[in-house]
């Protein structure tokens, strides 16, 4: 179906916020790799990592989730609560609805595991590969994660008037 240019606002601004998370993974990557060529240190990783993830529990890095933690975490919760089940109310949308939901919490297990390597780095250097692999399949899933979303639900938040 074609969308008017109102209609395409809530996938255009979806796209925004994406690239705002792609250049982070962007900044995550480069603090990973600098790591392994002894050119950055833990803390670097971290920080790029925190930036990005989603609001970790009390009992595995308690508070470390600054700004882009938090509006990661928004981001994500407002698709689950509102965005995916309104969607979901279109039939043809609805195993879309599922799938990205699913997703979310793929990546956030992806941004527990590389904070737990980044923290094990500190004590075993020699896990720093574990950590670049981790960093690695992280960017993997989001980035295909970001690709499928704008893809499939463009066109059923314009059909339902949905912004982000």
């Amino acid at each position: 179906m074609e969308l008017t240019p109102r209609q395409r606002m809530a996938g255009d601004h979806l796209r925004m916020v994406h690239d705002h998370f792609r250049g982070q993974l962007a900044e995550l990557t480069r603090a990973a790799v600098a790591l392994r060529d002894g050119e950055g240190d833990v803390a670097d990783v971290r920080e790029s990592l925190h930036r990005l993830g989603p609001d970790l529990s009390a009992q595995q890095v308690s508070g470390l989730c600054r700004q882009v933690c938090r509006f990661l975490t928004m981001h994500h919760t407002i698709e689950d609560q509102s965005m995916f089940p309104a969607v979901a109310t279109l039939t043809a949308y609805a195993p879309v609805a599922t799938r990205l939901a699913e997703e979310h919490l793929v990546v956030h297990e992806h941004l527990e595991r590389v904070d737990d390597l980044a923290v094990s780095v500190h004590s075993d250097p020699s896990r720093v590969p574990e950590l670049i692999d981790a960093v690695a399949e992280l960017r993997h899933d989001l980035e295909s994660h970001f690709a499928y979303e704008e893809t499939e639900m463009t066109e059923p938040l314009g059909l339902l008037g949905l912004g982000l």
